[in-house]
């Protein structure tokens, strides 16, 4: 947490907003953590609020404006407007600090996309659900009976898409999880789309869901953080809002709730885009592999049965993620081609192969899911992975595509 006599802006967004003839800078905060922007006067933001870095002083800041404007804003009213925004949950400090630290106090995650991604009640939840299980293009509705025999599935890699679009993908990993797996406890490796400090997020929380609470095995969570050796924690409130994982629990509960008892371990992982430029295979990177054999350690010290889940998506074309041209057949042809040899690679068990594939292009497709996937090929150890499903949702204005698929993976090379 940065002074106030050095304040700090916390990653946010700002975009120009024009209002009753005034210009404003409108502050919004991807986590949700304040839900309305906050405006600031332009000229204030320019001059004055952008620079606060948590390393500048204020009285550095003021002469700063008196030299470049020949304006004099006087301490007292430095200190008002920093008291201000630290107190709209703009700064990171003592009044964020202190929403952190509640936050981390709470026992349990609500729901955050109910009623929005998915239906907000149990029984349009669970009729939404059986609608896809029971579709044509769906699974087939699973059987997810306590298994005889010792499982060989080591994971799944499944959407996360919202369930309108992509729902249907989604049956077909979670019919084979819980039908070829009695794995009693569930990592799920979830992306985080907003700032993280760290590559990796974790949190204690149970999840609530429309069909109950889904409990989170906080011992496995502690000994994850213990054996890293840094603080998986500080971006805990990433996991507030995000929905990769959410959806995830949504089709946990719905398949196994009453019928075998599980817990979860709920995994953020953000962005590797740095060791991608460094041309740097990612478990080179001390954090990445101290990660990976947190987590081989901690599963091996479970003494429970485990399953991984990698919430992903793959890749995302258009002008609505900044494409100069609309979606043609050829580029989606062009798209389903460099996703086979994704999964190709991911199928294989190759790691490098499936983080190599996007980095030779640049990641130009922005696959959403590329870090916590490589997380989850390494962590899970030696497996060969069966493409189940394969979708590409296009809207109709071929604006928008966002690709996706259903990998099961089974122990053994």
């Amino acid at each position: 947490m940065a002074s106030l006599d050095r304040p700090k802006l916390r990653p946010l967004s700002a975009q120009r907003f024009e209002h009753q003839g005034q210009v404003y800078a409108a502050i919004t905060d991807p986590l949700g953590v304040f839900p309305e922007p906050v405006l600031i006067p332009i000229d204030g933001y320019q001059w004055v609020v952008r620079h606060f870095d948590g390393e500048t002083p204020l009285s550095a800041i003021q002469a700063r404006v008196l030299r470049e404007t020949g304006q004099l804003i006087t301490t007292a009213q430095l200190e008002e407007l920093v008291d201000q925004l630290d107190r709209a949950l703009v700064l990171d400090g003592p009044t964020f600090a202190a929403y952190h630290e509640s936050y981390r106090r709470e026992q349990v995650r609500p729901a955050a996309l109910a009623g929005r991604s998915y239906a907000g009640t149990e029984r349009a939840l669970r009729s939404q659900l059986a609608r896809y299980f029971a579709h044509a293009d769906g699974s087939g509705v699973p059987r997810p009976e306590p298994q005889t025999l010792p499982s060989r599935l080591r994971g799944v890699l499944s959407p996360h898409i919202d369930f309108q679009r992509g729902g249907l993908v989604y049956t077909w990993s979670y019919k084979e999880l819980v039908e070829q797996s009695d794995a009693d406890t569930f990592v799920i490796l979830g992306v985080a789309h907003q700032y993280c400090r760290n590559r990796f997020a974790l949190t204690r929380k149970d999840f609530e869901t429309p069909l109950g609470r889904v409990r989170t095995d906080r011992e496995y969570v502690d000994r994850i953080a213990a054996l890293a050796g840094q603080d998986l924690f500080e971006d805990e409130l990433s996991h507030r809002t995000e929905h990769s994982i959410e959806f995830q629990v949504v089709f946990l509960q719905y398949l196994l709730g009453g019928v075998r008892d599980f817990s979860i371990v709920p995994i953020l992982v953000g962005s590797f885009h740095d060791l991608m430029d460094a041309g740097t295979d990612p478990i080179e990177s001390d954090d990445v592999r101290r990660f990976v054999e947190a987590l081989r350690a901690s599963e091996a010290a479970n003494g429970r049965k485990v399953a991984y889940i990698g919430g992903i998506d793959l890749c995302h074309v258009g002008p609505e993620f900044g494409d100069p041209d609309p979606l043609d057949p050829e580029i989606l042809a062009e798209v389903r081609s460099f996703d086979t040899a994704m999964l190709a690679r991911a199928a294989a068990h190759d790691a490098a192969g499936w983080f190599g594939t996007a980095a030779e292009i640049g990641n130009r497709w922005r696959v959403c899911g590329l870090a916590a996937a490589y997380t989850m090929l390494h962590a899970m150890g030696p497996a060969r992975g069966t493409l189940l499903k394969y979708d590409q949702a296009v809207d109709h204005e071929r604006t928008c595509c966002v690709s996706f698929a259903s990998l099961a993976f089974v122990e053994g090379q």
